[in-house]
This record gives C-alpha cells, sequence and structure tokens, in this order.
C-alpha cells in the first residue's frame, strides 16, 4: 500500500477524480471507496476534531455545486476497475463521507441507486455501501428511501453521536441543528433498519481536558441504552479518537486505556451489542 493510502491520511483526490477516492479506514478495516459529494468542503457542523472543514467556508456558505450522477458513476467504475486489477485485495465498502453532510445532499437516492448499479456490475457486487452521517438529514424522505435501499442491497448508516448532553454537543459539535432533532433521526433510523454508532471522543482544552468527564460518558450510555428501549436496534458502537491532524491543533486524541474506560459504559449499557475501540 502506497504512503498516501496510510490510515493516518484521508486524501480526497485522487488522480483526476472530483469525487471518488480511496483510503485506508481503521473503521472498515482495510481499504474503503470514498464518495465525496462536497469537494467544497462545507458542512452543518463544525466539529473541534474535525481535519476537514474550513470555518470560512462555512462563514461564506457557498451552494454545493450541481453533480452529475454520471461523473461519480464513471470515477467509481474505474478505482473499482483498478482495485480489481491491483490485487491487493477487495476493498472493505463504498463509503459516503468525504467533505461534507452527505445526508442533506439534494439527490442522494438516485446517485446511490446508479452507485449501486455500478457495483453490481463490478468485480465486487457484494461490497456494502455505508453512509457516514452525523444524522441532521436522515430524516429527509429521500434518506429514509435510501435508508431502505441500503438495507436491501447490501449496507448501512453509520451515525455519529458523540455527547449524551446538550452543553456538550454544543461545545464539541458546534452546531446549530439541535440536539433533540439528532437523537430523533437516529433512533428513527435504529427503528427501520440496525445503524452503526460511530462516536468520537478527544482532548479538548477547556471543554473536555481529559476527554469526556465520567457524568458525560455516562448519559451517553444512557442515551445509547435508550435506543433499544425503544425498539432501535443497533449493529455495533464504534469509540474512537483522532487520528489525523485536527484544523485546531490543540485538540489531542485520546489513550487507548481511556477509550475502553468509555467503551465500557456502553458495554455495560449494551449487552449483546459490539463496542469496538480504534485508538
Amino acid at each position: 500500500m502506497s504512503e498516501d493510502l496510510g490510515a493516518q491520511h484521508h486524501p480526497r483526490s485522487q488522480g483526476t477524480n472530483r469525487y471518488v477516492y480511496v483510503v485506508a479506514s481503521r473503521r472498515s478495516g482495510g481499504l474503503s471507496v470514498g464518495i465525496n459529494l462536497d469537494p467544497q468542503k462545507t458542512c452543518n457542523f463544525d466539529c473541534v476534531y474535525c481535519e476537514v472543514v474550513d470555518r470560512r467556508a462555512l462563514e461564506r456558505k457557498t451552494p454545493r455545486p450541481a453533480i452529475d450522477p454520471e461523473e461519480v458513476a464513471g470515477e467509481l467504475e474505474r478505482e473499482l476497475a483498478r482495485l480489481a486489477a491491483d490485487g491487493d485485495g477487495a476493498p472493505r465498502d463504498v463509503a459516503f463521507a468525504g467533505d461534507g453532510e452527505p445526508s442533506t445532499f439534494r439527490g442522494f437516492l438516485p446517485l446511490a441507486r446508479r452507485l449501486l448499479d455500478v457495483r453490481d456490475a463490478s468485480a465486487f457486487p457484494s461490497l456494502p455501501f455505508v453512509l457516514i452521517t452525523n444524522g441532521s438529514g436522515i430524516d429527509r424522505d429521500e434518506m429514509r428511501e435510501a435508508h431502505d435501499l441500503f438495507a436491501a442491497r447490501g449496507g448501512s448508516f453509520w451515525v455519529k453521536l458523540d455527547a449524551g448532553t446538550e452543553p456538550f454537543y454544543r461545545a464539541v459539535c458546534r452546531t446549530g441543528v439541535p440536539f433533540p432533532r439528532i437523537l430523533s433521526n437516529l433512533a428513527d433510523a435504529a427503528r427501520r433498519h440496525p445503524v452503526v454508532v460511530q462516536s468520537m471522543f478527544c482532548a479538548v482544552p477547556g471543554t473536555a481536558p481529559d476527554g469526556p468527564p465520567a457524568a458525560e460518558v455516562s448519559a451517553w450510555a444512557a442515551r445509547l441504552a435508550s435506543l433499544l428501549a425503544d425498539g432501535g436496534r443497533l449493529a455495533a458502537v464504534q469509540v474512537y479518537t483522532v487520528a489525523r491532524d485536527p484544523m485546531e491543533l490543540d485538540v489531542a486524541p485520546l489513550s487507548e486505556e481511556r477509550l475502553e474506560e468509555i467503551a465500557a459504559a456502553a458495554r455495560r449499557a449494551l449487552p449483546g451489542v459490539p463496542v469496538d475501540v480504534f485508538p
């Protein structure tokens, strides 16, 4: 594997591609084919640990340009063919992630259908599709349909939950999206199909210098338990920390020991649900 595909470096550009890239992903457990629907690097969250979003772009609020599904499909077709020819092993997934929030992209559903057709005709017809999302847009009708589509054709939603309380959510995710909306969207998705919850924890000076305090960890674990109590299903919980340099350089990763302490709270609250740690 070339150095630029290391797990600590996630370039969103590859060759002449605008939207499709390949990275080594800790949480996917190997090569992941990324779909970047927002090369402008804008997002409706401004997380303290982000290594991508340009705050000046957030302030400009430049509209996303239209995306031609056939251009994305062509890039994906070429990358999957290249990976098959390289013989380095199958990629683990196709992940809608990139430089912004993919669940707010208008036209996600027809694009996903087109890309699934590309996958089906490739050398990797069982390659799962993953949506990596902060959860803010998954209540839209087309995203609900996309969740059904993913579940029917081999895929899943990975939904972010970095906090258990509103103040901590505000301090870490720094967004105008209400916390109750995130919780409601996550609960609704988990009742529809099993979801993966992804939780990022890090050291944030002035907010969480040693990571989330004990009360916050307990509140976070209680939120996860409430998902199950309300009829939701969790395929897994991912507890991880920063692996690449964030835009705010005083944000630091937590130790594996600290992550295991946090994961232990989730394991106690969620018997039978896999809780994985990614230091």
